[in-house]
């Protein structure tokens, strides 16, 4: 049958024809007078086929998406059998029992279909909200290319099809994430990804799925990334090979409607944590923190609903690591939270299927939940003060020492109380991040346009973290399974310590210059009183200040090496230069009567008669200007 003759009151567009002649346009479907009186009806095309689902503007736009709509949900009845819903592969494995739930499956596919429809129009207009015009996007743009749109800093380079590793070395990658990575944000578990490694290697991966490729690849990725040392050698580029591969399946993994969708963002936020000049790890977590909510992860399933323990402890576990990657990449860019610890209500016990031996060629891995119980406890530490201080709408503080002291003795009693059953390497990123919140606990807080000043005290227990914080981060950094557990948020932490200490040397501190104990900050005598300055080496602490500056400046350089972020801590670093210039005077006019320098650390020395000011670097620093 014909289509009617329907002319439209206004038209939304002029046909192609009529726009590139700049004549007016009727709209009179299916082909305008212009075109119908030229004899070129088979060269008119009506703008209202072009506009996007969701966006038409007009009643003839609107029918034919009512139509549309109606085909498909067709199309869906006849459709007897399809594949089975996502399932965790530690959760359900397709079998013949489980092809009885076919019905219940569809459902939940249409259902995360049409959510994954609905997230991709109405936050493609969002982000386009300035454009002219929604000109072809419906066909091509889908939740996951707006998730990689969004928190892409640029474009990966583009590769022929990575192959594999042999099962060997594969093998040995797992070991190295699941020792170092895998027991602070146990995001995959250990049945879902091994079920993953034996679908991918055998037979050539027919049987693999999607999921099963994603995680491999993801997996591989982030431990080629993890054990990079700058940012080009080959295990870098080893992991950008993977995680190019692995992007061939973002469509069929990111379902914002799926609780393993979210699990395979989580994967991407790790890796986006390695390799921060790809992508913007803060973006990914927001999306994946939106999702979990959505889903309602965020709350514990009332008694009634009868769930499988196995559901159950997914669901935890993806939840409360949304929750920990959230809360330490929000606090690191000093931003909001994506949902506040008053939403959320579910049990803190971050049950991992552990105690586990895991099999490694010939070995056996033992792992051990402490690490990430340990984590959770301190994120939430963490959480409680940040929104207090930055998330709360009651008026500032100007010097809240009755609540910093209790945060920071809270703080540094959990570390003390950290099992013996993690690894050093992992207590000194612990440490790390403990010293690292103190410093910004007690720095200035900028607060609707209002900035606290720091006490006396305030500035020495700055500068006793910092050189605390300094010395840790160099055993981090010159280690190896140290330096492979750091992402580009110590970098970042690394900056802003930097900056804090500068400035505390740069206002002037008694504490520091004249070796005078500053008196304690008021509080009531019902209150914890702050922690005491600790100094246990008694070297004078102009020395420490330049030992420390030293420390860091190295430590900079080391981490935007290893992530390719050049100039990201530039202005610490160039700050450095003209304070360290006034230490080493300082120091000269005290106690060297020649004129050659005082020189701690020899990867870095200052020279003062060559009159131009500059850090004088031998060996990993020759070459970078300062």
């Amino acid at each position: 049958m014909d289509p009617p003759l329907l002319r439209v009151s206004r038209p939304v567009s002029a046909c192609s024809k009529c726009r590139s002649a700049k004549i007016k346009c009727d709209g009179k479907l299916p082909v305008c007078s212009a075109c119908e009186k030229s004899n070129r009806a088979d060269e008119c095309f009506s703008a209202n086929d072009q506009f996007a689902k969701g966006k038409e503007r007009s009643y003839v736009s609107s029918l034919e998406s009512h139509v549309e709509r109606l085909e498909k949900e067709i199309a869906q009845a006849k459709a007897r059998k399809g594949s089975g819903t996502m399932l965790d592969p530690d959760v359900l494995r397709p079998t013949s029992a489980s092809a009885r739930t076919a019905g219940a499956g569809r459902i939940r596919r249409k259902e995360a279909s049409d959510v994954d429809d609905l997230v991709a129009d109405f936050g493609f207009l969002s982000v386009n909200a300035t454009a002219r015009d929604f000109h072809g996007f419906t066909k091509e743009m889908s939740f996951a290319r707006l998730v990689l749109s969004t928190s892409s800093n640029q474009e990966l380079p583009r590769f022929s099809a990575a192959d594999l590793p042999p099962r060997h070395m594969a093998n040995r990658l797992i070991e190295h994430y699941y020792q170092t990575l895998f027991v602070v944000y146990p995001v995959l578990s250990e049945v879902a990804l091994f079920g993953s490694l034996e679908a991918v290697y055998q037979q050539g991966g027919s049987f693999a799925t999607s999921m099963d490729h994603w995680n491999v690849r993801m997996i591989l990725a982030i431990a080629f990334a993890s054990l990079s040392r700058s940012k080009g050698d080959l295990q870098y580029q080893d992991a950008v090979h993977h995680v190019s591969a692995a992007l061939e399946q973002v469509e069929a993994v990111f379902q914002p409607g799926s609780v393993l969708g979210i699990r395979a963002i989580l994967l991407f936020v790790h890796y986006a944590l390695l390799d921060p000049s790809h992508f913007k790890s803060w973006y990914l977590i927001g999306v994946a923190s939106r999702a979990m909510v959505d889903l309602g992860l965020h709350q514990d399933p009332p008694e009634e609903m009868r769930m499988k323990e196995s559901q159950l402890q997914l669901r935890r576990r993806i939840f409360h690591c949304v929750y920990a990657l959230d809360r330490v990449i929000s606090m690191t860019y000093v931003r909001a939270f994506s949902f506040t610890d008053d939403s959320a209500s579910v049990t803190s016990s971050l049950e991992i299927q552990m105690p586990l031996s895991i099999t490694f060629g010939d070995q056996m891995s033992h792992q051990s939940s402490d690490t990430a119980l340990q984590t959770l406890k301190f994120r939430q530490l963490q959480s409680t003060w940040y929104q207090a201080l930055l998330q709360s709408n009651r008026q500032a503080v100007k010097e809240p020492w009755e609540s910093r002291s209790e945060t920071l003795h809270d703080m540094h009693t959990w570390f003390a109380a950290l099992p013996n059953s993690i690894m050093k390497s992992l207590k000194n990123l612990f440490r790390s991040e403990m010293l690292y919140s103190s410093i910004l606990l007690i720095s200035p807080l900028k607060k609707a346009g209002e900035v606290c000043k720091v006490c006396e005290y305030g500035k020495a227990l700055i500068f006793e973290y910092a050189v605390d914080y300094a010395k840790t981060m160099q055993l981090i950094c010159e280690g190896t399974k140290e330096f492979a557990i750091c992402t580009s948020l110590d970098m970042l932490r690394a900056s802003f310590v930097t900056g804090r200490l500068l400035d505390v040397l740069q206002d002037g501190s008694t504490y520091i210059f004249d070796a005078i104990i500053p008196q304690l900050p008021p509080t009531s005598s019902s209150s914890r009183t702050p922690p005491p300055l600790s100094n246990p080496t008694l070297e004078p602490n102009l020395d420490r200040a330049i030992d420390c500056i030293q420390r860091m400046v190295k430590v900079l350089g080391l981490l935007e090496e290893k992530f390719g972020r050049f100039g990201i801590c530039g202005d610490a670093k160039a700050k450095s230069v003209t304070v360290l210039q006034d230490l080493y005077a300082r120091h000269n006019r005290r106690s060297l009567p020649t004129t050659q320098a005082w020189d701690p650390l020899p990867n870095m020395y200052y020279v003062p008669n060559q009159g131009n000011g500059s850090l004088q670097a031998p060996g990993y620093y020759r070459g970078y200007s300062w």
